[in-house]
């Protein structure tokens, strides 16, 4: 019986993706809820994104992904509390091996790097995260920014790769 609810879940997310309204966003919601490894309170998922292996992602309260995003669980991604994720922004929780000149990178095994995203973070649209980083609690990164290394609490991050503008207090 549990096959057949995360079957029907699966097929729930991958046939609702497109749509709009708040009957479809509380679909999506509930379906990700059952293929999730944890997710919280009031999370809103918009139309158009895509989550892939869902069982290794975690989702913290009042947490919100707007439209034509990305979050590839393969190595684990956890997103905090109070954390708004805009239009078009990636994660990525993998990446191929590439510093072995005799084996084709695409055949090497998927190396897997968790990514953790901490409280009341604000990431702007058409953000790249890549495996492995760690985002602290109170971060704000600039829309279209590249971010390829951990980034701490309380400041504002923006550029390719993203760097440090402010502290925020």
């Amino acid at each position: 019986m549990g096959n057949l609810k995360r079957k029907l879940a699966e097929f729930t997310v991958t046939t609702f993706r497109y749509r709009e309204g708040r009957f479809f966003k509380r679909l999506r919601r509930s379906a990700l809820g059952f293929l999730l490894k944890n997710m919280g309170r009031s999370v809103i998922v918009g139309p158009a994104t895509f989550v892939t292996e869902p069982e290794n992602i975690e989702i913290g309260n009042n947490v919100s992904i707007q439209q034509f995003c990305l979050i590839s669980g393969y190595g684990g991604v956890k997103i905090g509390n109070d954390v708004s994720i805009a239009v078009g922004t990636k994660i990525f929780s993998s990446t191929h091996p590439y510093d072995n000149p005799g084996a084709k990178i695409r055949e090497g095994k998927l190396i897997k790097k968790a990514v953790k995203i901490g409280d009341d973070v604000w990431i702007g649209a058409n953000v790249i995260i890549l495996p492995g980083v760690k985002i602290g609690s109170g971060v704000v990164v600039g829309a279209g920014s590249v971010v390829t290394k951990d980034l701490d609490d309380n400041c504002v991050y923006a550029g390719v790769p993203a760097k440090l503008i402010k502290r925020r207090f």
